[in-house]
């Protein structure tokens, strides 16, 4: 299957501010991964873009993304 391609994922803040992978891991201040949006790539820059849904149809994110970490 073709269609099936991993996308990137970042783990952020409330705020939608970029935190290391570890903090999503532990689950630790409210912290939760984003799929398919973009950041500077650097721990505390904001993701924009992107949703908390792993589906690529019809799914709905708030107004931070995440641009997964590698």
């Amino acid at each position: 299957m073709t269609a099936c391609r991993s996308q990137r994922r970042d783990c952020v803040d409330p705020q939608g501010r970029l935190l290391p992978d570890s903090t999503c891991s532990a689950g630790t201040y409210g912290s939760h991964y984003i799929y398919g949006g973009s950041s500077g790539g650097h721990v505390g820059d904001t993701v924009i873009g992107g949703s908390v849904s792993r589906g690529g149809f019809g799914g709905t994110g708030g107004g931070h993304g995440g641009a997964g970490g590698e």
